[in-house]
C-alpha cells in the first residue's frame, strides 16, 4: 500500500510524505484514512516502510540467484540498508519460503560438482558464500568417496594426458588437485586407476 502522509510542524510548515508498506503491515499499526499519528505510531510507520523496501528488493535479488540468509543480508546492506532493517527482511524471507537454505546448498554443491571440484573446496566455497555449518553438512554428506575419486580421476583427465614419471610434475600435479579441494588419499586412489588404465 502507497500511503500518503501530511506531516506539520508548531509554525505551519508542511510537507508530503509517501510511505510503501504491506496491507498486514497497515492492518497491525491500526491505521486508518485520515488518522493523526502520534510520534511513536509514525516511528513504527517509518519502519515498516523501510522492512517493506527490504523484501522488495531481497525479492529481486533471490528472483535472479538463490542465496544463503548471510548473504542476502551483506547484499541488502550494499544496496544501502541498515544491518537491522536487512535482517528482518532475511528472516521474512526464509519465514515465507523464498530462502531455503539447505535446497540452496544442495544447489550449490551440484554447481561444484559439475566443475569437479573436492569437497573441502565445495565446503569453502559455501562457507565464503554464508551458508551455516549445518546446512553445508547436510549438503555434503551424500557425497561419497567413490564419487570424489571418480571425479578426481576425470578432472586429472581433463587437463593431462598421462601421468607423468617426473616427481617433480607430479608433485605439481598433486598440489593443483589439492587446491581443488581432493585429499591426499582420493589423488593416490586416483592416480592408481589411472595407472591401471595407462598399461592397457
Amino acid at each position: 500500500m502507497l500511503l500518503t502522509l501530511q506531516i506539520s510542524d508548531d509554525a505551519g510548515n508542511k510537507e508530503r510524505r509517501k510511505l510503501l508498506i504491506f496491507t498486514n503491515q497497515y492492518l497491525e499499526l491500526g491505521l486508518r484514512k485520515g488518522m493523526i499519528l502520534d510520534e511513536d505510531t509514525f516511528d513504527a510507520l517509518e519502519k515498516c516502510s523501510r522492512e517493506c523496501l527490504a523484501i522488495r528488493k531481497g525479492s529481486d535479488l533471490l528472483a535472479y540467484s538463490s542465496s544463503s540468509r548471510k548473504r542476502l543480508i551483506d547484499r541488502l546492506k550494499n544496496k544501502g540498508i541498515d544491518r537491522e532493517t536487512a535482517e528482518s527482511a532475511a528472516s521474512h524471507l526464509a519465514k515465507i519460503g523464498a530462502i531455503n537454505e539447505d535446497l540452496n546448498a544442495e544447489h550449490e554443491v551440484s554447481s561444484c560438482l559439475r566443475k569437479l571440484w573436492g569437497k573441502k573446496r565445495i565446503y569453502q566455497e559455501l562457507l565464503a558464500k554464508g551458508y551455516e555449518k549445518e546446512h553445508i553438512a547436510n549438503a555434503i554428506e551424500d557425497i561419497s568417496k567413490d564419487q570424489m575419486i571418480e571425479n578426481c580421476v576425470a578432472l586429472f583427465r581433463k587437463k593431462h594426458k598421462m601421468l607423468p614419471d617426473d616427481p617433480n610434475v607430479r608433485k605439481k600435479i598433486v598440489g593443483s588437485l589439492v587446491r581443488y579441494g581432493y585429499t591426499f588419499d582420493e589423488i593416490k586412489r586416483a592416480f592408481e586407476i589411472i595407472s591401471k588404465e595407462t598399461e592397457f
